[in-house]
């Protein structure tokens, strides 16, 4: 399977569009009410997904851009304004990548806010946010939303036995460290770039998991997709539900949320 995010990334639409949690609504007053957004200007949801950002904040701009390089992933993502959002003709999804920023920058200028969930560590960090600077209104910025991902970075036992399973199935499972920091935080990322006024918020989030979410969670990551189980998916699935009936539904986390926002 090809290592590019699109490819990584086109078998887990479905699941990724119904099992991936929402971001919490704490989460995303932060750059509602940081740069004012109050039905006008334009915002940039960059590496959209299913577009679970653009369509929370399309009632809240005047034109919602969402962007990312999965056309199952987009489709999804109209299918979701088109169920959410009271007149989704403010918003418009296409298939591109952040390779594709500097080409589309003259026709997104300006933007008023560019948002990213889960999205940043996979784009070219340093020509993103540069090209972004250029072409955000005075007063906008940049909004990087991400949570914790509790097979690999969570703490619960039933993670623990959930995570047995994968490395059962897959060579390379990413390692369950529970959480941990980044010696290269995106904060400083931003102000390397010249993004301002840079503010870091962190949210709990309780939440809970029965065992169809929980398949369809582990489903929906790149490195457990789909593809990548080929014609051991039932096989796979199977072993997790069977494993999760050592412990009492509804299997519950504590999430950490983190948003980071500046201004350019």
């Amino acid at each position: 399977m090809s290592d590019e995010p699109a490819a990584r990334f086109e078998s887990t639409a479905e699941q990724y569009a119904v099992y991936r949690p929402e971001y919490d609504d704490a989460a995303l007053d932060v750059p509602r009410e940081r740069f004012d957004l109050d039905g006008t200007g334009r915002l940039l949801d960059l590496g959209c997904g299913t577009g679970r950002l653009g369509v929370a904040l399309a009632p809240h701009v005047d034109e919602v851009v969402g962007v990312d390089p999965s056309e199952a992933m987009v489709e999804h993502a109209r299918e979701r304004a088109r169920a959410r959002v009271a007149d989704a003709s403010n918003t418009e999804w296409r298939v591109g990548s952040d390779a594709d920023l500097p080409a589309m920058a003259d026709e997104l200028e300006p933007l008023r806010l560019t948002v990213m969930g889960r999205s940043f560590h996979w784009l070219a960090q340093e020509r993103t946010l540069d090209t972004l600077h250029e072409i955000t209104e005075p007063g906008g910025g940049v909004a990087l939303l991400s949570d914790t991902e509790w097979l690999a970075r969570g703490t619960a036992d039933w993670g623990d036995a959930v995570y047995e399973v994968v490395a059962e199935f897959l060579d390379d499972p990413p390692e369950r460290t529970g959480p941990i920091e980044y010696e290269d935080p995106w904060t400083e990322t931003l102000a390397d770039h010249g993004f301002e006024a840079v503010e870091q918020r962190v949210f709990e989030a309780d939440r809970e998991w029965d065992a169809d979410s929980v398949v369809g969670y582990l489903l929906s990551l790149s490195f457990c997709s789909p593809a990548v189980l080929g014609d051991d998916w039932e096989r796979f699935e199977n072993a997790v539900r069977e494993r999760l009936t050592g412990f009492d539904e509804p299997y519950e986390e504590t999430a950490t949320v983190e948003v980071i926002v500046a201004e350019a």
